[in-house]
């Protein structure tokens, strides 16, 4: 927990203070890809060379499903309530209104490109990789996790003008993510309590709030394969839940509980939709919203299963 923690400072202070050459630091974004492709295709292999977790692959799919439902619900709950009983109604003022491009075609590139990632590693433990070789998965998996991890710090710390936006907007904003936080790992919570389980397990997998790529392989690493599988799986029916939600939620809802479902999301492939379906100004609470719940991802998890 302490190395991860130091590689996400270290990342932010790269960033921020501009250590490394802009052409360099630039390039963030592709590393923290690559980083997690890395991640995945070695938790793919993990997976694959365990046939224990093949077999209850259907099983863990079905407990993702419920946790993601019950996080969903109390991510929007929450939110709403802080809605109606702090905020009579939400100041989305146009000065604070942030120009997004909503085409969502990257995103839908990337996302495929990371299950992609994931079923090859699968495909290639349970066919292709020797099983002796599979001792040397923890260390590969430990060495691309810190790297990925300096890699989020240094695109968070460039990230300048959305730290600027923060205080623009005002204390408001941030009730979206709290209430995330809140309604997310408490709904997991409850959740893991039906199921039997520690609640530092469930509350690790409601920590994940939506980031399936990071979250799966971070609590692989840190607990067990089963329930990193199980995290990865929530994320991305919550991401997909999120998106399905959207368009009938912005008719109901405001634009601090818009955001709730997308969770981390919200900044970045669920963003395109928000600001499609949504109000003005909604861009730039979700994007102050996911990179916040992005920061807290590396951070509760392992304080979760430490």
């Amino acid at each position: 927990m302490g190395i991860l923690f130091a590689c996400l400072i270290l990342g932010i202070i790269i960033g921020w203070v501009r250590l490394l050459p802009a052409r360099v630091l630039q390039q963030a974004g592709r590393g923290m890809l690559l980083g997690v492709l890395i991640l995945l295709f070695s938790m793919g292999l993990r997976v694959g060379a365990d046939q224990t977790i093949l077999s209850q692959f259907v099983n863990f799919g079905l407990q993702a499903l419920v946790f993601a439902v019950a996080t969903t619900i109390g991510s929007l709950l929450i939110v709403r309530i802080f809605e109606k009983v702090l905020l009579a109604k939400f100041p989305v003022h146009e000065d604070n209104a942030l120009e997004v491009n909503p085409g969502g075609e990257p995103s839908h590139v990337l996302t495929w490109a990371i299950l992609g990632t994931l079923a090859l590693g699968i495909i290639g433990g349970k066919m292709l990789f020797p099983q002796e070789w599979t001792v040397y998965l923890p260390d590969l998996t430990s060495l691309a996790l810190n790297f990925t991890m300096i890699m989020v710090g240094i695109d968070l710390g460039m990230n300048r003008d959305i730290w600027n936006q923060m205080r623009k907007v005002g204390w408001q904003v941030f009730l979206a993510p709290i209430g995330v936080i809140i309604g997310s790992i408490g709904a997991a919570m409850l959740v893991g309590l039906c199921f039997g389980w520690d609640f530092r397990e469930s509350g690790a997998v409601g920590a994940g709030f939506g980031w399936y790529s990071l979250s799966g392989v971070l609590i692989s690493d840190l607990h067990s394969l089963s329930l990193g599988t199980i995290a990865f799986l929530s994320n991305i029916f919550r991401e997909l839940l999120a998106l399905i939600l959207a368009p009938f939620l912005a008719k109901k809802v405001g634009p601090l509980a818009l955001v709730a479902p997308s969770g981390a999301t919200a900044m970045d492939s669920t963003l395109p939709v928000l600001v499609a379906v949504g109000p003005k100004g909604v861009g730039i609470i979700a994007i102050i919203s996911g990179l916040n719940l992005s920061l807290l991802v590396p951070v509760l998890v392992p304080l979760f299963l430490g």
